[in-house]
């Protein structure tokens, strides 16, 4: 499977206000980014609280989809599993919810598709992957939040990471791209740019992830 990301993010890092409430920091064009990359993904994966702010179906524009029949895969990550489930998300015909959770946290007839996961803690990301890569899902779009795309990191399952630099501040205590534990020195992840881009204010990156292997 191949793990691509795409984060918007201000030029201090940030990918919310302080508020934490649902925001877009990307232009037009940044939004014309992440429907082509939702175009060409099996599935796109956030976590709950990405989730909570956003409870809706994340598509690419109509003019993106082509001839594309299948349902795109809406994955969300979530160890509680309390979130809302809207009826524009479980009625959209153009996706197909998948939850994954827990064991412990699904209820009784649960309204969509669950991956159970029956160990201790939340479900590592090795076993999400081959979970997804099991349904026949191929390319997964990850547009989560700081702390899930730090357990994908350090579980060394991203191969590319776009990132757009947006021209704003925000500052404080804010979510960043990557939270979670963080890295020391030793263990950083580095990656090789691909491709840059620079349009109105905006500025484009594509890199791809060094696995731990290619960076020895």
């Amino acid at each position: 499977m191949k793990v691509v990301t795409n984060t918007a993010v201000s030029l201090d890092g940030r990918i919310n206000t302080r508020e934490r409430r649902f925001t877009f920091f990307g232009s037009a064009s940044d939004h014309a980014l992440m429907s082509r990359l939702r175009a060409g993904a099996d599935a796109v994966l956030v976590g709950g609280a990405t989730f909570r702010n956003w409870p809706h179906p994340a598509l690419p524009d109509a003019g993106d989809r082509g001839a594309k029949t299948s349902p795109l895969w809406n994955v969300v990550v979530t160890g509680k599993l309390d979130v809302p489930l809207s009826p524009d998300f479980l009625g959209e015909r153009a996706i197909r919810p998948l939850f994954v959770t827990r064991a412990a946290s699904v209820p009784d007839g649960f309204p969509a598709e669950v991956e159970a996961w029956t160990g201790d803690g939340n479900p590592p990301i090795a076993w999400i992957v081959e979970r997804l890569a099991a349904r026949g899902i191929e390319r997964l779009l990850v547009e989560a939040g700081g702390d899930l795309l730090f357990q994908f990191l350090a579980a060394d399952a991203v191969d590319e990471m776009h990132v757009t630099l947006c021209p704003i501040v925000v500052g404080g205590d804010a979510p960043s791209l990557v939270d979670g534990a963080g890295f020391d020195r030793a263990d950083v992840r580095r990656l090789t740019l691909v491709a840059s881009e620079v349009e109105g204010d905006e500025v484009f990156l594509h890199y791809r992830n060094l696995r731990k292997a290619d960076a020895a």
